[in-house]
């Protein structure tokens, strides 16, 4: 009970915070920015919607659909997991686990992952749904567990890292961090790649793990805290890590973009960016949604930002995803915004949910799939 009492003083705390300085001119800094009028440059067309459950009132929480063995994985806060067909839309199987999911779905070797804000992690067979093994761990999960090399690995909100043999559930090792005294509600997605575990913490760290272990192979503050107030403080490292050949580019709320050599920790290039949304990759630029819902493309090789687009502040905007020529993100009306990946000028919009959109949109050839907070499941494409 003492974790979830803490939880919630920590939150309270912070948007008690963001109130106060909101109130303290006569604008409201905090307040979105209407939408400006647009002559969308093309039209767009919903091909197909496909309901997978009641979706959340929790806006924090993002789940995320992914694309695997053909299909469409995707995890509603109501408690259903679903394999869709992305051709039209039908439901291949579902599952009920009768509980709230926060973090997920992972797919990988055959099998599907989720955490739940209860502490569970549940895995599923990927072919048909049903339920391998349930466990429990020390706190609530609100971020997509990792699957890889035969291993299950999970953080939860107290920044303990769990890692679970994915064919029986057993535990194989934990890792326990130091948490600050105030943090984001958020939590940096653990990934495996190359025998070992990458994750961010709230303390602004970014640490590596031998898989087979939990030994601590080396780890790299991103951005340490500064400032007078708890709030000015918040260094939270938020963002899945995005490994892409020997690099690891990962960024911190209040803090840091930043570049590391995978194999020792050592930073390549920092730029000056803070975000808790993740990062995509494009060809040879980062995408980049900031903290404040400017979007911005970043040189990969040095950090330089090639430009920015700052028509959508503070419209709660998604991560980035790139499809063809253009970048979509979505906002929390439900609206799908298109712009330039050239130069990050708005080419078209669509209002898609009127729940509102905070899920990664997904790229499946021409299509943008996205999962709005109404449960629904939607396939986009251009006219």
């Amino acid at each position: 009970m003492a974790l979830v009492n803490n939880s919630v003083i920590r939150c309270l705390l912070l948007l008690t915070a963001l109130i106060v300085a909101g109130c303290s001119d006569e604008v409201d800094i905090y307040e979105p920015d209407p939408l400006v009028d647009l002559d969308n440059q093309f039209e767009t067309k919903v091909l197909w919607k496909t309901s997978i459950g009641d979706g959340t009132n929790d806006k924090t929480v993002k789940l995320s659909p992914v694309y695997a063995y053909q299909k469409i994985f995707v995890a509603d806060g109501s408690g259903n997991v679903a394999a869709v067909n992305p051709d039209n839309g039908e439901v291949i199987w579902q599952t009920e686990l009768n509980t709230v999911i926060g973090g997920g779905p992972a797919v990988a070797n055959n099998i599907v992952a989720v955490g739940t804000t209860q502490g569970e992690v549940i895995v599923l067979n990927a072919a048909d749904g049903t339920e391998k093994w349930r466990r429990a761990v020390s706190s609530e999960i609100i971020t997509s567990p990792a699957v890889g090399d035969g291993y299950v690995v999970v953080r939860s909100v107290n920044d303990k890292l769990t890692a679970f043999d994915a064919e029986s559930g057993e535990q194989q090792w934990l890792h326990d961090q130091t948490m600050p005294s105030l943090t984001l509600r958020g939590d940096s997605s653990p990934v495996i790649v190359g025998g070992g575990v990458i994750s961010g913490f709230s303390n602004g760290k970014l640490a590596v793990f031998l898989l087979d272990s939990g030994r601590l192979a080396w780890e790299k503050t991103i951005t340490a805290p500064v400032g007078y107030s708890e709030i000015q403080k918040l260094v939270d490292v938020d963002v899945k890590p995005l490994v892409s050949g020997t690099n690891v580019y990962v960024a911190a709320y209040n803090g840091n973009l930043t570049s590391i050599e995978a194999s020792n920790g050592q930073a390549i290039w920092q730029r000056e960016l803070s975000t808790f949304q993740e990062i995509t990759l494009s060809e040879l630029i980062l995408l980049v949604t900031h903290e404040n819902s400017h979007v911005s493309a970043v040189d990969k090789s040095n950090g330089v930002i090639l430009w920015t687009q700052k028509a959508l502040h503070r419209r709660q905007l998604s991560a980035p995803e790139s499809i063809g020529d253009n970048v979509v993100v979505t906002d929390f009306e439900g609206y799908l915004h298109w712009l330039s990946r050239k130069d990050g000028t708005l080419v078209s919009r669509e209002h898609i949910d009127s729940d509102g959109i905070s899920a990664v949109p997904l790229v499946i050839d021409n299509k943008v799939i996205l999962f709005g907070h109404s449960g629904n499941l939607y396939a986009v494409a251009k006219r």
